[in-house]
């Protein structure tokens, strides 16, 4: 009686000097070496412990420490909830006690082939004799499991002996709670001091205004990864690529020499961190191209006036022409939308050095600027390159869905510049209308006349020959459309329009009496074709 008071008094002790030294400790790995080390005192009859914590990402009991085992080949080890007695027991969080061969074999049976050969031979291939589970609770919550073997055969555990390791893994379950939350507070302090330190980084390289390459190649030394900066991403490189953004505008994309998902957290923040930098230094570098452009606008306007002497050899200086020059103008706009969008800071510039690249390769003399959502390049004239053959270049190679139009002025001196830069707006403002591409003035016929001559001139011509006409509705003017297109052919008219040729007859003998003219009669002919083409481009 007196030594089973005395074994009791021992444990008591023992229970309360474990839990001393577990509220003194927030280290995980020296709480888990305490557990143990009690454990193998308070239990005399056991051969092995184990300790096995829950993976909350992974959703697998984990061995986390032991004493009497192969440690190495344990941690192969996942428990699934509910797998072996260890699942079991962390499942319905309730110690349970086993003292026969066959009663563990049967809790044991469900343990997968490979968890099975990790821990045959972490017990040294033994067979247990008895053995209990102690799950370790925290309020509701199962922390992990408390396993303790036995394989000799008088070792048979007791209920006591369960209980003494259910109160020190009640102990043990508040300080490994502490001890996880304090390390989670020291990763994130140690990751705020990291993140601060990269950040401090290329904050550096940008306030020495090193640029994007200085960046990239910072990134490429902390990452252990080649990093290219692309401004459009590639299909091969999908996996690899980090978008770069400014709110919902992509800026570019970079790209790795393997997946992003591959790289670790801090790798991953460091990607992060460099991609601020980069958006700053390309919203920069914008900003020098936006005053850029904007010089080069002013010299053009300048030119514009009709400078003389020494204002304008000054303004011919920034774009190394002569007096004597002769230049042509072209206009380059959207057809159905702007040539970009007016809200993305990158997507204007993009499409401007696109456009100076692909012009300054064949036309170093070239000057190209922009004007609301117009792109209008100045070349000097060159018999060896004319401006069509250089623009229906840069059209097959268009981005995007090739929604452009390009209207080519005249070759004029350089004094008279308004004048090839108004006939180029012109020439656009006719290719959006007719759905031409690349529309040359001096190409142009009747069309030229049409923006010459006084409009309400025009207009009244129109009026006085085609009024009658005008009333009589859709069919007959789309019959002497297709008649002037076909040029008078009767047969081509006939079959464009899918009429039989007498109804087609019978509508042109109508036309000509509301207009009271002769189709045949060359004179009035021309005067009707002038007279439709005037109508036709006003009211389209």
């Amino acid at each position: 009686m007196a030594a089973r008071e005395g074994m009791e008094l021992r444990k008591a002790t023992e229970l309360l000097e474990v839990n001393t030294m577990l509220t003194e400790s927030l280290e995980l790995e020296e709480i888990l070496h305490m557990v143990i080390r009690a454990a193998s005192r308070l239990v005399e009859a056991a051969d092995v412990f184990l300790l096995y914590l829950y993976d909350e990402e992974t959703r697998m009991l984990r061995f986390a420490g032991g004493e009497g085992v192969d440690e190495d080949a344990l941690r192969q080890i996942a428990f699934a909830e509910g797998e072996s007695i260890t699942g079991k027991v962390f499942l319905d969080r309730q110690p349970k006690l086993f003292t026969s061969r066959r009663e563990i074999e049967a809790h044991m049976e469900n343990m997968t082939e490979e968890n099975e050969r990790h821990y045959a031979k972490g017990v040294y291939q033994q067979d247990i004799k008895s053995t209990f589970c102690v799950p370790i609770l925290n309020r509701d919550r199962c922390l992990g499991v408390v396993v303790v073997n036995s394989y000799r055969q008088d070792g048979v555990f007791t209920v006591e002996d369960m209980k003494v390791i259910e109160v020190m893994a009640g102990q043990s379950a508040i300080a490994i709670e502490n001890a996880r939350v304090y390390e989670a507070l020291r990763q994130k302090n140690s990751l705020l001091e990291t993140s601060v330190s990269i950040h401090n980084v290329f904050y550096q390289l940008m306030i020495e205004g090193r640029g994007l390459q200085s960046i990239l190649t910072a990134l490429e030394r902390m990452i252990g990864s080649s990093v290219v900066y692309r401004t459009q991403p590639v299909k091969a490189d999908r996996e690899s690529a980090f978008p770069i953004r400014r709110g919902t505008e992509m800026l570019g994309f970079l790209s790795f020499d393997r997946p992003f998902a591959t790289f670790g957290s801090m790798e991953k923040l460091t990607i992060e961190q460099a991609s601020l930098s980069i958006v700053l230094v390309l919203i920069k570098e914008n900003a020098l191209y936006e005053k850029e452009l904007h010089f080069r606008e002013q010299v053009f306007n300048r030119l514009l006036s009709g400078l003389s002497g020494q204002e304008l050899e000054a303004a011919l200086r920034y774009v190394n022409w002569r007096p004597d020059t002769m230049v042509q103008c072209i206009l380059i706009e959207g057809s159905r939308k702007p040539l970009w969008e007016p809200d993305q800071l990158i997507g204007k510039e993009q499409m401007v050095k696109y456009v100076e690249q692909a012009v300054r390769s064949e036309r170093p003399d070239a000057l190209i600027f922009t004007h609301a959502f117009q792109l209008i390049v100045l070349l000097p004239v060159d018999e060896a390159q004319p401006a069509q053959n250089l623009m229906r270049q840069l059209r097959e190679r268009w981005p995007g869905d090739g929604d452009a139009v390009f209207g080519i002025g005249r070759e004029t001196p350089i004094q008279a510049l308004e004048v090839t830069y108004q006939e180029a707006a012109r020439s656009a403002g006719y290719a959006k209308r007719s759905g031409i591409p690349i529309v040359e003035y001096s190409m142009l016929g009747l069309e030229r006349l049409l923006y010459e001559v006084d409009r309400e001139l025009l207009e009244r011509f129109a009026e006085d020959k085609l009024h009658r006409l005008r009333d009589a509705g859709p069919v007959l003017i789309g019959t002497l459309d297709a008649y002037i297109r076909s040029n008078r052919s009767q047969k081509s008219t006939a079959d464009k329009l899918h009429v039989h040729p007498n109804t087609l007859y019978y509508r042109l003998k109508k036309i000509e009496e509301l207009l009271e003219t002769d189709f045949g009669n060359e004179a009035e002919w021309i005067d009707t074709v002038v007279a439709f083409r005037i109508f036709m481009e006003i009211h389209e």
